[in-house]
C-alpha cells in the first residue's frame, strides 16, 4: 500500500488482494468483483459513495487474444486499482507512466491520472503504429506492389481495429459515466471526487473521444484502401489480358498466311516457284514486325 496525506492510491494484483489484510475500502471492492463479475460486466456505478468501475482491453500476442481487465474503486484522493488479468502488461509498468517523477513521488491526483494516462498512451501508440502500417501498404498498393495476400492482411487489420474501437467506446463510456455520476452528486450538493480529479476526467472524456474517433477513420480508411487493392488487381488483370491479346493478335496474320500457303491446291502458282518458302518466311517476318511497329505506337505492347 502507498499511503500519503492527501490520499490513498494502489494498484494491486487480484490475488495480492484476495489474500492481504484489507481495508474497508479494499473490502468493498473485493466484494463488489465478486458480486458483479467483471467477465460478463463493464461499466461504472455507485457503491456506497464511492466509485466501481470494472473494464477490459484485448490484445493480439503470439496469434491468441489476451485480455487485460481490471476494477476500481474512486472516492475523492483515494483510488485502489485490482489488475484481474494481465497478459500482456498493460498495468506492469504503470510507474512509467508519470513521466520524469517516479509514481511513488507523485501527489494522489497525479498518480490516479498516471494510470488514466498509461491506458490513453497505449492506445494512441498501437492507432498510431496502425496508421502508419496503413499508409505504407496503401503506398505499396499504389506503386505497384500489389499481392493477393493483401486481402487476408486488410480483414487482419479491420479485426483488430474492430476489437479496439469496441475497447475504446467500452472504456469512454466508463468515463462519461463517471462524469455523469459525479455531476448527479454534485447537483444533489455532494461530492464523490475531488475538484481536480473531476476536472482532469472532463479532459480525459474529449481525449478518449478523439482517440475513439481516429480508430473509427482507421476502420473506414481500411475501405478505401480495400478498393484500391481492387483496383490495382483489376488495373494488373487488364494489363496481363491486354498483353495476352497483342500477342495472340500478332500472331493471327502467321496463322493466316500458313493456312492460306497450306492448301497446296495444284494452281496455286507459288506451290513449284523455287524460292516459295522464303518468300513466305520473309513474310512473316515482315508481319511480326509491322504488328510489333503499329502496337507500340498505339501503347498497347
Amino acid at each position: 500500500m502507498e499511503t500519503g496525506r492527501e490520499g490513498i492510491v494502489e494498484i494491486l494484483g487480484w490475488e495480492h488482494l484476495k489474500d492481504k489484510e484489507r481495508s474497508d475500502v479494499e473490502e468493498l471492492l473485493l466484494q463488489s468483483v465478486r458480486k458483479l463479475e467483471p467477465a460478463y460486466w463493464n461499466g461504472v456505478k455507485v457503491m456506497e459513495d464511492s466509485i466501481y468501475g470494472a473494464f477490459s482491453f484485448h490484445e493480439e500476442g503470439n496469434g491468441e487474444r489476451q485480455i487485460a481487465s481490471a476494477a476500481f474503486l474512486w472516492k475523492g484522493r483515494d483510488f485502489i486499482l485490482a489488475v484481474l488479468q494481465d497478459e500482456r502488461g498493460i498495468f506492469q509498468q504503470m510507474e512509467l507512466a508519470g513521466g520524469q517523477a517516479p509514481f511513488q513521488e507523485m501527489e494522489a491526483e497525479e498518480r490516479i491520472e498516471a494510470v488514466f494516462e498509461r491506458i490513453l498512451k497505449r492506445g494512441q501508440q498501437k492507432v498510431r503504429e496502425m496508421e502508419e502500417y496503413l499508409i505504407d501498404m496503401e503506398r505499396e498498393i499504389v506503386v505497384g506492389k500489389v499481392s493477393r495476400n493483401r486481402n487476408r492482411t486488410i480483414f487482419e487489420c479491420k479485426r483488430l481495429l474492430s476489437v479496439w474501437k469496441n475497447d475504446y467506446r467500452q472504456f469512454l463510456n466508463i468515463v462519461e459515466g463517471i462524469n455523469g455520476l459525479e455531476q448527479k452528486k454534485e447537483d444533489a450538493q455532494g461530492h464523490i471526487l475531488t475538484e481536480e480529479s473531476a476536472c482532469y476526467l472532463r479532459v480525459y472524456e474529449n481525449k478518449i473521444r478523439r482517440l475513439t474517433e481516429e480508430t473509427q477513420f482507421l476502420y473506414e480508411e481500411l475501405v478505401h484502401i480495400r478498393e484500391a487493392l481492387d483496383a490495382a488487381l483489376t488495373f494488373e488483370q487488364n494489363r496481363i489480358m491486354k498483353m495476352f491479346t497483342t500477342v495472340s493478335a500478332i500472331f493471327m496474320p502467321l496463322t493466316l498466311i500458313a493456312g492460306w500457303y497450306g492448301m497446296n491446291f495444284s494452281g496455286m502458282p507459288e506451290l513449284l516457284w523455287r524460292h516459295g518458302y522464303a518468300f513466305v518466311w520473309i513474310l512473316s517476318v515482315f508481319v511480326v514486325l509491322a504488328c510489333v511497329w503499329f502496337f507500340k505506337k498505339k501503347d498497347l505492347f
